[in-house]
């Protein structure tokens, strides 16, 4: 889906070192392996601990921090949910994916415009909610992908109706409203969200870390809250270190080294992006502290939860 998709872009932007005009060894390439953390904590240091450090005095007090506490923050790809299986052909495909939707039916209309978020822990959140009609314009305005070479078929909207369904936040899982759209063909509705994140700008704008250093992408955390693994994106020319982390009472956030590989002479590398998981050792728990991203500030969830 379109989220994964940016995801990726994500990680594409923290590669620090390109690679497309660099001469590499020859022989196929390595397949990334896990680099595990040793007994000891690695402290951060030199530029990329400088940028770590602004990020997390930043934190504390910030929007961004009472939205990932207080607010509805998803943490996954809240954009659209697909049937499992569609489509039925590359030609419908192709008609949804450049908005070719036509409306046979009519939307329906909220009388009070609000929606109600519900979370694991029994609260509940109350915000504007995003109409059926706003959903509908999102669908037929996106650009086509394949700008008219893929066909004029296009699909109809037999069906709008309200419903629900469970999203994980940066509070636990929370369940939300929906608006599932039944087009013409499907028995199995496509869903999108009826309420918007409240997820604000990250709190630290700024440059980037120091060439060598990185952002990583959070996959998981130990049971005991020790050991954070992450993905280091790295180029072919790159090999990726151990990393170190920035640590406070409120934060924490993660550094991916690479440093460049011994090449071989007549060699080129290519310019494609790759991903390393590392092992980061805290100095305790990581308990109820934010994972923040070293390039961007915005908190992180691990993908495992």
């Amino acid at each position: 889906m379109r989220g994964r998709i940016a995801t990726a872009a994500a990680a594409a932007a923290l590669l620090l070192a390109g690679c497309a005009s660099t001469p590499a060894e020859s022989g196929p390439e390595p397949r990334p392996t896990l680099i595990t953390a040793g007994p000891e904590v690695r402290p951060a240091t030199g530029d990329a601990a400088r940028r770590a450090a602004e990020v997390t005095a930043a934190w504390p007090g910030s929007a961004a921090q009472q939205a990932w506490e207080h607010g509805y923050h998803p943490t996954g790809d809240p954009t659209e949910w697909i049937p499992q299986g569609a489509f039925r052909t590359d030609a419908d495909k192709a008609a949804y994916e450049a908005g070719r939707l036509d409306l046979n039916t009519t939307l329906p209309v909220s009388v009070s415009g609000l929606a109600e978020v519900r979370f694991a822990d029994g609260s509940r959140l109350t915000l504007p909610q995003r109409s059926a009609q706003d959903v509908l314009n999102w669908l037929t305005g996106r650009p086509d992908p394949c700008r008219g070479q893929c066909g004029d078929s296009r699909l109809s909207v037999t069906a709008v109706r309200p419903g629900t369904t469970t999203v994980p936040t940066s509070r636990g899982q929370a369940t939300i409203p929906v608006w599932e759209f039944t087009l013409s063909g499907y028995d199995r509705p496509f869903r999108y969200p009826a309420v918007r994140t409240q997820a604000p700008n990250p709190p630290t704008p700024g440059p980037g870390p120091a060439t060598g250093s990185g952002g990583t992408v959070l996959l998981s955390a130990s049971p005991d809250g020790l050991v954070l693994t992450a993905a280091v994106p790295h180029g072919s020319c790159d090999s990726v270190q151990p990393g170190e982390v920035h640590e406070t009472d409120q934060a924490v956030v993660l550094i991916g080294r690479i440093t460049p590989r011994r090449l071989a002479e007549g060699h080129a590398c290519n310019d494609v992006l790759l991903s390393t998981p590392v092992e980061f050792r805290l100095s305790r728990p990581l308990g109820a502290r934010a994972v923040l991203g070293l390039a961007d500030g915005r908190p992180q969830t691990p993908a495992a939860q």
